[in-house]
């Protein structure tokens, strides 16, 4: 396996786990959001700020969504799937 292939599948096992973890528990699935958030900023190698840009949103926003203080918007969320998170 190349090692580009084995890290794609950590990183899917990661965010199976974190799905798993949040099942059915609010303060849990804003935490899972936020871990996917964070994995995602740093598997593509970007600040906070660089992913907020793409966003149309604050610095501030991406803190609070990966620390599982703050949810994202709806329409933040379709950003964030369109991104592939």
């Amino acid at each position: 396996m190349s090692e580009f292939t084995e890290l794609l599948d950590a990183i899917h096992k990661q965010l199976s786990r974190l799905d798993e973890l949040a099942k059915g528990n609010k303060a849990n699935e804003m935490l899972a959001l936020g871990g996917k958030i964070k994995l995602y900023r740093k598997t593509c190698k970007i600040s906070q700020e660089e992913l907020a840009k793409k966003l149309f949103v604050t610095k501030m926003a991406v803190i609070k969504w990966e620390m599982g203080r703050a949810m994202p918007s709806e329409s933040n969320m379709q950003r964030l799937r369109g991104l592939g998170i």
